[in-house]
């Protein structure tokens, strides 16, 4: 198991933690029970399919090692972008025409999918679509980002290309080259949300259990056996949705995703003038560096910075590189007084995308996150309980695949801490370059 930062001394800080409810303090399973559908992983992609499959009439367990939301479903920033991490022209080279089409209609639509999602569970999370920022760091990205507004511009969607000066006025800095602002998105307190959705599922009719390991997993005739540490669940069907957090329960899975610490920074509230200058309409922003920055202001008036991707395990996220980005986009705030950290483990692939599989008869897993959870979490754990209930596996939005382990994996650590520090070289060179031209014209 992957240890993110310690809650002990975050609770208090932390506007998410703040603002995210209460902790469910849910039991830990004992016994036995009989289920037609047990989901491993009590984050936002199991607790959507278990709201989702409760909803469709199925007898439906949770088993969450931890407590709900406890990893990166609620340690990330909290963006709703209505998108992929791959422009629409590579998502339907990817997956061609049918399922490229329903991924690009889904993600698009997914921010409005939440809203209306937490409106009729009455679901409290800060929810709010005032449009999210997309950043250029060079013209090569500016030239990407404007190519995507065009797309979907033709479209009649809301989204619109900035120029420097309209976005640095959005942003409070001139650090970016220009951007696009697109109004379909937004952003959400995520711990508040996957906490929302688990009391719907229960409120739906299933049973969820915190500080419950799934311990071993086997096949009973047409049926699957889960054991824990004191007790066993018998089902039709199991959802493996455990993303950075993947174990052997499944010999093969782990090793399909390499797990990567986010840190999320949060300052004490800024002044009114600050306030003011930084992210004054409260839109989230993305950038695109490789080592990415995800910045939001929070309605206390604090600055949420999200740095990442950061290493594998055993390491120490660092926030000192969080800080001087800080400072870099924003030098106007001057000595920053942090609130509080914490850096939550993320579960990334060589292929930047999610990964629905289905190894064996009634058994089915997806993850692989790379930093776009939120929302589609939420999709693909309702895509989940749509195939139990029935709907072909060709009909759903992501097409099932082969486990695709990622090429020496047991060395992936060493890999990781490798590209990460020549993202964070080339991101800079590539800045400084940017710069260089910008001042010679």
């Amino acid at each position: 198991m992957f240890t993110p930062a310690s809650d002990s001394r975050e609770d208090a800080v932390t506007p998410y933690r703040r603002l995210g409810g209460e902790h469910l303090d849910l039991p830990p399973l004992r016994g036995e029970e009989q289920a037609d559908i047990v989901i491993v992983g009590g984050g936002i992609t199991g607790c959507s399919a278990a709201l989702h499959a409760a909803e469709a009439g199925a007898r439906v367990t949770v088993l969450e090692a931890m407590t709900i939301g406890w990893g990166a479903s609620s340690r990330n920033s909290g963006h709703l972008p209505p998108a992929t991490k791959h422009e629409p022209a590579e998502i339907l080279r990817r997956y061609g025409r049918e399922h490229g089409q329903r991924i690009i209609d889904a993600s698009a639509s997914g921010p409005q999918t939440l809203v209306e999602l937490t409106q009729r569970h009455g679901i409290e999370c800060g929810i709010a679509i005032p449009g999210i920022l997309s950043v250029a760091h060079t013209p090569v990205a500016l030239r990407h980002l404007e190519e995507r507004a065009a797309y979907w511009e033709s479209r009649g969607e809301p989204i619109e290309v900035l120029d420097r000066d309209t976005l640095a006025a959005m942003v409070g800095s001139r650090f970016y080259l220009g951007g696009v602002l697109d109004k379909r998105g937004g952003s959400i307190n995520p711990l508040a949300y996957v906490r929302g959705l688990a009391k719907a599922a229960i409120a739906a009719g299933a049973r969820l259990y915190e500080k419950t390991p799934a311990n071993s997993l086997e096949r009973e005739g047409h049926r699957w056996k889960v054991s824990t540490p004191e007790g066993v669940i018998r089902a039709d069907r199991v959802f493996l949705c455990t993303n950075a957090h993947t174990d052997t329960l499944l010999p093969g899975l782990k090793q399909t995703v390499l797990p990567v610490r986010v840190v999320q920074l949060f300052t004490r509230p800024l002044s009114d003038n600050l306030r003011r200058s930084i992210l004054p309409g409260r839109e989230p922003l993305l950038d695109t560096r490789r080592v990415a920055n995800a910045i939001r202001m929070h309605e206390d008036g604090g600055l949420h910075f999200s740095y990442g991707p950061m290493m594998r395990v055993g390491s120490a996220p660092s926030q000192a590189a969080a800080l001087a980005r800080v400072r870099e986009l924003f030098p106007q705030l001057g000595e920053v007084e942090i609130a509080g950290w914490w850096a939550g483990w993320m579960g990334f692939n060589p292929d930047n995308s999610w990964q629905m599989h289905s190894p064996a008869p009634g058994l089915h897993a997806a993850l692989g996150c790379n930093g776009r959870g939120v929302v589609l979490a939420t999709l693909y754990g309702r895509d989940l309980a749509r195939h139990a209930a029935g709907v072909a596996a060709d009909d759903l939005t992501l097409p099932i695949t082969p486990l695709k382990r990622v090429p020496f994996h047991a060395f992936s650590g060493i890999a990781v801490a490798a590209v990460r520090s020549w993202y964070r070289v080339h991101d800079a060179h590539q800045v400084r370059r940017t710069h260089a031209l910008r001042e010679a014209s």
